[in-house]
């Protein structure tokens, strides 16, 4: 007979064997390695935001916990940025506190991703039985989440390792709600954390919002002899609320910069607004759920820009990679047949009605046909790609993929060698439909060139803290060892999206070689100039060299480029005085992430200028003793410059960053750790003795 399906088969009580935990491991396992193999042996991701936004951070930061250093600014990236309050690195991740310790920058970043991709598909499976999910069916949903939905933005690496905890929190949040107590609560409360440490916290948002709303969801739908009292649904925000304040080690730096950055200021440029909208999903475009590889992903489609010409679309900007939304067409036929016959079966008819909510909601705001109302929020606002937001879609459909599989199959008997057979054809289908979107792929190996490059051998024999090059791709050429403009920062601090930082970033700008661009260039303390083409004769660029390089060639895939090198005749020091004659020499005695230290001589007292971001947090010293930063005393902190009044003579000046919002961010999240945790582990030992007790008697 056919097995039948019922709402207790998604209670925590319904068995999941160890047996069934290592097929699953070892199925995610194998996913992982099969598809990113390269990674793990002589190539490395390339393409869209891996090099010139990702790379630069993660340099920084193994650098810093190689040496037990917590990482809290990147001084090359522009004049600097709070490289822990930008979030994206990750600083306090347990995976990245040991990933990039362990190995070197390429292969820590390479490992993480397969490691994230085989963990998704775990917590994927395991959320998939709490949903009444058979074992064998919740493999072919769990690889309908994870290669339906990441793979497509494997150049973003936030994607899976945020993408990693929307199942695993949903899994806590079920068995909370249907068993609740302190040990539930305490899990739940740090998978959330957890989450917010990892970083970009738009998945984090959205992982929130949907545990949220599956509790409000699971109260209203669950048959009233199973479903969570209110009291229980209500202690849900409250986790959501501890999670916040474990991880406040991060968030309360990234509320810091947040408050100075171009997403709350209006100091940005006009014609440059922060956009919430873009990487939104014209309605449209779900036609892709049939329509995938075969026709919109072509390249044809995707070069004409089709996407913003869609009607219904939103005036914001989107791409192919942030409104990607593909399931795979046999787990969709599954669902359009689970719907057809839904008055054939009676399995979890209140995890189907749960889903089906979350998914049209979920699809709805990825229009962003919301954001008149939503943009004015806080959080719907402080994030861009309303796309995203199919995240949760994705993962709706395998769970009811999961469930027609196992109702349409019946018998146990025949639901693996069924399930094998679609899971392989789904896994091409899936397959073909992201390599079709995606912007990044595996290609040999970049980073081990690095030392090979003539343009970092140049920078590194400068003298410490004395260059900044404007070069093409922003962030790229932090790579080379030194300071480089443009910048580019998913949050970042507003002066660096203000008038000064609006450069001609390549000659084919009229603007490149102007009076203006080289006015803006002296003013940010840029000492050379990088292009792709031999620039004609300038009064203020004077030629250093030429030639293919090893790293800059293999990243931009043109291996016979030739990069042309100038240096600004008449470029400012990093370092100088006000009145100018005053600093009659200086040199940098300590250059680190968080400390630079220089000994100057001055002629006479005047005021000693640092061409950094001056940013909260930054304490100078003068001779060992604390001084006054001149700017911080008269203007807000985000200036583009440092100072300190320095009297006349030889001095050992030192700019060291002593972060408030770091320090008490982590003791906020070792309190509350040791709250939360110490309320779990001194219960126990009296619920045990109360259990010895009840047997002796």
């Amino acid at each position: 007979m056919p097995r039948r399906h019922t709402d207790q088969d998604a209670c925590p009580g319904s068995p999941v064997t160890w047996t069934q935990w290592l097929a699953a491991i070892m199925t995610g396992t194998g996913l992982a390695v099969m598809c990113w193999s390269g990674l793990l042996t002589d190539q490395d991701l390339n393409g869209g935001d891996t090099w010139p936004y990702f790379m630069p951070q993660k340099v920084v930061l193994a650098e810093s916990l190689q040496n037990n250093r917590i990482p809290g600014w990147h001084p090359l990236t522009g004049l600097g940025y709070p490289l822990l309050a930008e979030s994206q690195a990750g600083v306090f991740y347990p995976p990245t506190q040991i990933l990039y310790r362990l190995f070197e920058v390429n292969r820590a970043f390479s490992v993480s991703t397969v490691l994230h991709y085989a963990l998704a598909f775990v917590f994927a499976w395991r959320f998939m039985r709490s949903q009444g999910v058979s074992a064998t069916a919740s493999q072919l949903a769990a690889l309908v989440y994870v290669y339906g939905w990441f793979p497509a933005r494997i150049s973003l690496e936030w994607s899976i390792i945020g993408g990693v905890w929307l199942p695993l929190t949903l899994w806590r949040g079920h068995e909370f709600l249907t068993r609740p107590g302190r040990m539930r609560f305490a899990l739940l409360a740090s998978a959330l954390a957890v989450h917010l440490l990892a970083g970009h916290f738009t998945l984090a948002f959205i992982t929130e919002l949907c545990l949220i709303a599956y509790a409000v969801l699971m109260r209203v739908f669950t048959p009233q002899d199973r479903r969570p009292a209110w009291s229980t649904v209500s202690l849900v925000p409250a986790a959501v609320a501890t999670g916040l304040l474990l991880s406040a080690a991060q968030i309360l730096p990234t509320m810091e910069l947040k408050q100075i950055s171009q997403r709350d200021t209006s100091q940005t440029r006009p014609d440059r607004p922060f956009d919430p909208g873009y990487g939104h999903m014209p309605p449209l475009y779900l036609s892709q759920l049939v329509a995938s590889w075969t026709w919109w992903h072509t390249p044809e489609i995707r070069s004409s820009g089709r996407l913003q010409q869609l009607p219904g679309s939103i005036s914001s900007a989107t791409n192919a990679v942030e409104a990607h939304f593909y399931v795979g067409l046999i787990p969709l036929g599954l669902i359009v047949l689970d719907l057809l016959f839904r008055k054939h079966r009676s399995a979890a008819p209140s995890v189907r009605r749960i889903w089906w909510t979350l998914i049209l909601l979920s699809v709805f705001y990825a229009t962003g046909w919301l954001l008149p109302v939503t943009g004015h929020l806080p959080g719907f606002s402080y994030f861009m790609g309303p796309g995203r937001y199919t995240i949760v879609a994705t993962l709706g459909a395998a769970v009811l993929c999961g469930l027609s599989l196992d109702h349409l199959a019946g018998r146990r008997a025949s639901l693996v060698p069924i399930t094998i057979v679609i899971a392989g054809l789904t896994w091409f289908d899936l397959h073909q439909a992201s390599r079709a979107v995606a912007d990044a792929v595996p290609v040999p190996e970049i980073w081990p060139h690095r030392h090979e490059s003539w343009i970092r051998r140049y920078f590194t024999s400068q003298p410490p803290r004395t260059t900044r090059v404007l070069a093409p791709g922003p962030n790229v050429a932090c790579l080379f060892g030194t300071a480089a403009v443009p910048q580019y920062l998913g949050i970042g601090p507003a002066v660096y999206f203000s008038e000064a930082f609006d450069l001609a970033r390549s000659p084919e700008d009229e603007r490149f070689l102007s009076d203006e661009q080289h006015r803006k260039l002296r003013d940010l303390a840029v000492t050379h100039v990088l292009t792709d083409t031999r620039l004609p004769p300038s009064d203020w660029l004077e030629f250093v060299q030429a030639g293919p390089d090893a790293l800059l060639n293999r990243i931009w895939g043109d291996p016979y480029a030739v990069r042309y090198l100038y240096a600004v005749r008449d470029a400012r020091d990093r370092l100088e005085s006000a009145p100018p004659d005053a600093l009659t020499s200086w040199s940098c005695t300590v250059d680190e992430a968080t400390v630079v230290e220089f000994d100057v001589t001055l002629s006479r007292p005047g005021i000693l200028q640092l061409h950094e971001l001056d940013y909260p947090g930054w304490t100078v010293f003068v001779d060992g003793r604390p001084a006054q930063d001149e700017a911080a005393a008269e203007h807000p902190r985000g200036g583009l410059v440092r100072t300190v009044p320095v009297p006349a003579g030889t001095h050992r000046v030192r700019w060291e960053f002593r972060s408030k919002a770091i320090r008490h961010g982590i003791q906020i999240s070792v309190l509350t750790a040791l709250v939360l945790w110490g309320g779990v582990f001194l219960r126990l030992p009296r619920r045990h003795n109360a259990r010895n007790v009840k047997k002796e008697q």
